[in-house]
């Protein structure tokens, strides 16, 4: 039987996730407990958990009139727990580049972007045309697109159940640049663009065809 979470241990566990974001030194697990108003044995259990999960880290010990207390501080896993706008983020910026470039040169800055992704993961991608593209479905899976290689009809296909710049994609097409020359790049294929999520379709699927000799 699962366990439910304890409300006063999930408040605990938050606030100190608080305190160390909004402390510029790093924190003792006492002076954690005087905030909280809690145990210093509370604190203790608490904090390594949270160190288990890897949300905050060990820092220098701090200097006190008796031994020297462990100083703990947020992690960059810790930090990402908290809100961050990047769609928001993410928008503006897009609507600022189409301004700048243009309609026609949209495409080609995404474009220059997925090749620029795929030249940053390419040491991971190696052996014949299967087991690239497997490798490469694995890379995907990295950056949070839930995908994974399926039987096409004329071959192995890329599927993806979440498009990482969906509300974007939504707003301008060009964003699908990005995916397609990373796909391009990595498989050193043509890329047919079957299904889209941003087209109101349920995954994303790319399928794979040798390029021309002249290409």
């Amino acid at each position: 039987m699962s366990q439910v979470a304890d409300p006063e241990s999930t408040r605990s566990r938050d606030r100190i996730l608080d305190l160390l974001l909004r402390s510029e030194e790093a924190l003792s697990v006492q002076s954690l407990a005087r905030s909280l108003n809690i145990s210093r044995n509370a604190a203790h259990q608490q904090v390594m958990a949270l160190e288990r999960e890897g949300l905050i880290e060990r820092d220098a010990a701090i200097r006190t009139k008796g031994r020297p207390s462990q100083g703990f501080r947020l992690s960059a896993a810790g930090g990402a727990t908290f809100p961050r706008q990047y769609a928001l983020l993410a928008r503006q910026m897009l609507e600022e580049l189409s301004r700048n470039l243009g309609p026609a040169e949209l495409p080609r800055a995404m474009e220059r972007i997925g090749h620029s992704l795929a030249d940053s993961l390419r040491a991971n991608v190696d052996g014949d045309s299967d087991q690239r593209l497997e490798q490469i479905a694995g890379l995907m899976r990295g950056l949070g697109y839930e995908s994974a290689t399926i039987e096409g009809a004329e071959g192995t296909e890329i599927e993806a159940h979440n498009c990482v710049f969906h509300d974007l994609a939504v707003a301008d097409p060009a964003i699908c640049e990005v995916d397609l020359a990373l796909l391009r790049s990595l498989s050193g294929k043509k890329v047919d663009h079957l299904r889209c999520m941003a087209r109101g379709e349920r995954s994303c699927r790319f399928a794979f065809r040798p390029p021309l000799q002249d290409e």
